[in-house]
């Protein structure tokens, strides 16, 4: 091998140690930002590919949409019966941004409400204003599944309005899944129901599911 060759061998070789580090840096960025998200186990394999989309196919193209125009898009209020794949579509979404290093923060409805209130114990380290930041301020996409299924007391309700007005004057991006219609939810949610359910329209472009409960014909 004369002179020449060597170099351009090792420059090819230091060309691709760098291009190695490179990815081992980007898979443990994915991996830190995965960790923190929330995403339970069960939705971490969700993806746009294995979505069934033959009952909903303007669901999964709203989803390719939003993946390749955030943060420059609007959010997605993805609403319909149980079992239509609306939590699916959302984890989708959560991981396909993940992968592109956006941080995000996934959680049902239920278990947001028992983290803020967990803020209340002596035990805590944080405060409600820290939690409500860590979801809203500190993320680049906030996902609420389930909404409608929290107990609509009023002081529920006060922080579930505190969390998406946090979200909309943060100009950041917000995907809720819901079983309601949006007049179903302004009940449900009593008298922030129509302040809550107007910020959420405000942010979100409107994605009704249609089908049958999927779990059942497994």
């Amino acid at each position: 091998m004369d002179y020449k060759e060597f170099l351009r061998q090792s420059m090819k070789e230091n060309e691709e140690a760098v291009k190695k580090l490179v990815q081992e840096q980007r898979q443990k960025q994915i991996r830190a930002l995965s960790s923190r998200s929330g995403i339970p186990k069960r939705f971490k394999k969700c993806t746009i590919n294995n979505y069934d989309a033959r009952y909903n196919p303007r669901t999964k193209e709203m989803a390719i949409k939003f993946i390749k125009e955030f943060p420059n898009t609007r959010g997605l209020l993805l609403s319909g019966p149980v079992g239509t794949g609306k939590t699916h579509i959302a984890a989708a979404i959560a991981n396909e941004m993940i992968n592109k290093l956006y941080s995000v923060y996934f959680g049902n409805i239920v278990d947001i409400m028992t983290f803020i209130k967990s803020t209340y114990s002596n035990k805590s380290d944080i405060t409600e204003e820290v939690a409500i930041n860590l979801m809203t301020k500190e993320v680049d996409l906030l996902i609420i599944d389930d909404l409608g299924k929290e107990n609509s007391t009023d002081h529920t309700l006060s922080m579930l309005y505190q969390l998406i007005n946090r979200v909309y004057e943060n100009e950041k991006t917000i995907i809720v899944t819901t079983n309601e219609s949006s007049t179903e939810l302004k009940r449900k949610l009593r008298d922030k129901g129509p302040a809550i359910v107007s910020r959420i329209t405000e942010m979100c472009e409107p994605v009704i599911l249609k089908g049958k409960d999927w779990r059942l014909k497994k």
